[in-house]
């Protein structure tokens, strides 16, 4: 990665500040970012969300998909670490069909009752075209050599190895299902290979067969374990932990 395609700086944000990667990816020309939290050191079994851009999810929290509850749980269980990296790509809109192609298979399936596979291919469009080459590039470029991954889709798995990021763990990252996503959940379970055990009864902390579970914010203490307040989880008790 060219380092003229790559800048830093801090970014603060509520609970803790991280080191913002933004970068250029010299592959597919896209703007991307990483934040990274603590040391990476060896760069062994860092805890890695690797997320993919979803507007309508992460910045208006809508209630069709779960993106933005995972982007969110996803810094949780980093903040809890200590140490670890989310990447956010961008261009991966729709699962690579882009932003107005997304509203339109939506559209389809409010209006034809198809599912998030079928709406796609009903309009000639591929189901999944993201790449994952960026956040393995910058991955090396922060020096991670191998991580545990937050993600319930094993085809990011080997995405990620098949451009030589090794995948020593993958970690469930599921939240709670409920009227307006279980039926996206379901395809992405039934047609798209997802691991989501918690729609078969489980609870939403339920563990994928062969995965680990997410570790859990430590309540009382700093995200490097000190006694600090620029890095540390807000009390579950206090009102700080409502915002």
């Amino acid at each position: 990665m060219k380092h003229t395609g790559v800048a830093e700086s801090d970014l603060v944000l509520r609970r803790a500040t991280f080191r913002c990667v933004a970068f250029r990816d010299p592959v597919d020309g896209h703007e991307h970012l990483a934040l990274v939290l603590g040391e990476i050191g060896d760069g062994e079994d860092v805890l890695v969300r690797v997320h993919s851009e979803c507007v309508t999810g992460d910045v208006f929290g809508a209630l069709r998909c779960e993106c933005g509850d995972q982007l969110r749980a996803a810094l949780d269980a980093i903040l809890a670490e200590g140490r670890g990296m989310l990447v956010y790509l961008r261009g991966h809109e729709g699962r690579g069909i882009g932003l107005v192609n997304k509203v339109r298979t939506q559209l389809l399936q409010d209006e034809r009752g198809l599912d998030t596979v079928d709406s796609a291919t009903a309009l000639g469009l591929p189901v999944d075209v993201r790449d994952y080459g960026p956040a393995a590039r910058v991955l090396r470029h922060r020096g991670v050599r191998s991580v545990r991954l937050l993600s319930n889709n094993p085809a990011k798995v080997r995405a990620l190895e098949e451009h030589g990021i090794k995948v020593a763990a993958r970690v469930p990252l599921l939240v709670a299902a409920h009227a307006d996503n279980t039926r996206y959940l379901t395809a992405k379970r039934d047609r798209l290979g997802h691991d989501l055990p918690h729609l078969n009864g489980g609870g939403p902390s339920a563990e994928a067969p062969g995965a680990t579970r997410a570790p859990q914010p430590r309540s009382g203490s700093g995200a490097h374990g000190g006694s600090g307040t620029g890095n540390r989880l807000p009390d579950p008790g206090s009102a700080e932990a409502g915002e």
